[in-house]
């Protein structure tokens, strides 16, 4: 699997999933800087995973968060592995995850593609770099 995505969602809040494993899941990333870069209001993302066969966040400690808690931990992403399972690391545990497919949506709804995502973070990151990030 793939980490692409994920390491695209650098910086990005895990803050809701939904679903059941096995099957779909629904997961919404808030991402502000990154979402700004799409049109509309919204501050993130909707990726849904198709034949979610595993998803496991554990935290340092050992503990395991069940999916539907996941609100209430809001793991930051910031780097992941390539797997089976794929291995997503957030400030505090790991995210682990195997699925068939990927679809993602701006929260408004509006399906976008991986290769759309990629091309809004590298214009984020450019302009960051050049200075666009500091004020005055």
């Amino acid at each position: 699997m793939d980490p692409m995505l994920w390491n695209l969602f650098h910086d990005g809040v895990l803050t809701r999933a939904e679903g059941a494993v096995p099957g779909e899941v629904r997961l919404f990333i808030d991402i502000p800087y990154l979402r700004a870069k799409f049109p509309g209001k919204g501050a993130g993302f909707d990726v849904v995973l198709s034949e979610c066969s595993k998803l496991s966040l554990v935290m340092r400690g050992g503990s395991v968060i069940a999916l539907a808690d996941i609100r209430y931990i809001k793991p930051e992403i910031l780097s992941a592995e390539p797997g089976p399972p794929l291995k997503i690391f957030c400030e505090g545990g790991t995210l682990t995850l195997q699925y068939r497919s990927v679809e993602l949506f701006v929260d408004s709804g509006a399906p976008i593609t991986l290769q759309e995502l990629d091309a809004a973070s590298e214009a984020y990151w450019t302009e960051w770099e050049a200075g666009a990030h500091r004020d005055g």
